[in-house]
């Protein structure tokens, strides 16, 4: 298809309600031609200067927001973007006359959006981009936008995959043909959600759950490997799951990355996230409620996801009981060598602050901040004089104290000795004494 007949931006009005309210929902394609623009003049040039101001000229400048958005969030770089073009011609090549592929789901997009406006009338508009990046991000969001990474979606089985990094021809061949349609309404799911991001692993497991599983109820497609898999599996994946939720270093196995337990199936996080939410929808005696509840969870509110979580019955504890477990193996602050944490006299001639964990620690990481809602001085460390021979004790230096003044230093993210639990933020604080 020649790129003057594929549509820029194609705006789909729909019908919705007796008062026949629109909503929009917008596609967005316009950096896919940039894309190839600048993919032209750079293969026309051997100036490797050239070659970077082309890709800002032709592509990074006229960016759309959803290009820009996923510069952001998956921190491109215009050199990036260069090399991806200079390395892989014959993957781009290959993939270039498929701009069809994104109109021909043009109509089954729409027709998704519909059926989720029916089951969830407080769905809010949305526009969905194609941003062509560097292989980071097949579907992402950011706000109300979708943001769909048109260098996946254009793959097709015949694609000349050979010159591309071996983590992302295994990957896209498990996938392609990309289901855009299933794709965009999973991210369009998340776009409605209160955040969740930076929360737990199981925060992140039920999130993407719901988005897994109302946008597969909705487009009534065959479930993906990870819950075929989880369902053929259930107590083998669960009870491996029950282990590494107490572990803050093991969400890769679960979700985003390449599995490296036991089970090495990818994205079984998913699968948890949607068995919780398919046993609470069909539990539930009013399903629309049981949408409404799922899309609007507020993920920060203990009681309203353990009303989830334990309403479905499939994790073999409560929430409540996650919780009290997770803190229970987390590593402990018992003590300040130099000083009790709270004293009011602290001598101003301490040049050092010592803490002293519950047990034996890795050096593999560490943060220190401040709350500046507090008053008082900033406590400087001058130096990190660092770990006792038995890996129980963190030493640092600090600068010159003075006089009847508090200070406070927060602490958080040392991790135990097997790198699997990481220490609650911890506040050491303290006044100095007259002299």
């Amino acid at each position: 298809m020649k790129n003057t007949l594929f549509v820029s931006i194609i705006t789909l009005v729909l019908g919705f309600s007796s008062f026949a309210q629109k909503e929009q929902i917008k596609l967005i394609t316009s950096d896919i031609d940039n894309f190839w623009n600048a993919y032209d003049a750079i293969h026309q040039t051997t100036d490797s200067i050239e070659r970077i101001k082309i890709i800002h000229d032709r592509y990074i400048n006229r960016a759309s927001a959803g290009l820009k958005g996923m510069i952001l969030a998956r921190d491109y770089k215009d050199f990036e973007f260069v090399n991806a073009i200079l390395n892989y011609p014959k993957y781009w090549n290959s993939i270039r006359s498929n701009s069809d592929f994104l109109v021909k789901d043009i109509k089954q997009i729409e027709d998704n959006f519909t059926k989720l406006k029916d089951l969830y009338p407080e769905l809010q508009s949305t526009t969905i981009y194609f941003p062509i990046g560097v292989f980071r991000s097949p579907g992402t969001y950011q706000g109300r936008n979708v943001l769909m990474g048109a260098e996946f979606m254009l793959a097709h089985q015949k694609a000349d995959f050979s010159e591309l990094p071996e983590r992302v021809q295994k990957g896209m061949k498990e996938f392609i043909p990309y289901d855009i349609p299933l794709i965009a309404l999973h991210e369009l799911i998340h776009t409605q959600q209160k955040p969740w991001e930076q929360l737990s692993i199981v925060h992140k497991s039920v999130a993407e759950g719901v988005a897994e599983f109302i946008a597969t109820l909705i487009s009534e497609k065959p479930l993906g490997y990870g819950i075929v898999f989880g369902k053929k599996n259930e107590k083998k994946v669960l009870d491996r799951y029950m282990i590494e939720i107490f572990r803050d270093n093991d969400i890769g196995n679960w979700l985003w990355s390449t599995n490296e337990n036991e089970l090495k199936v990818n994205d079984l996080g998913y699968y948890i996230g949607y068995e919780i939410c398919e046993r609470y929808y069909n539990k539930a005696t009013n399903k629309s409620q049981a949408i409404k509840e799922l899309i609007e969870l507020n993920y920060s509110n203990n009681k309203e996801f353990a009303k989830i979580l334990d309403g479905a019955g499939f994790l073999p504890l409560t929430w409540k009981e996650i919780g009290e477990k997770y803190e229970s193996m987390r590593p402990k602050v018992v003590g300040i060598q130099e000083f009790k944490n709270g004293s009011k006299k602290v001598s101003i001639t301490t040049k050092t602050i010592t803490f002293e964990f519950s047990e034996p620690m890795h050096n593999c990481c560490r943060s220190f901040d401040y709350d500046e809602s507090k008053k008082g001085a900033l406590l400087k460390i001058k130096k990190f004089i660092g770990w006792s021979e038995d890996m129980k004790k963190f030493t640092i230096e600090i600068d010159d104290l003075q006089p009847n003044t508090s200070y406070h230093l927060i602490i958080s993210n040392f991790a135990k000795e097997d790198g699997g639990n990481r220490l609650a933020p911890y506040t050491i604080e303290f006044t100095t004494a007259n002299r």
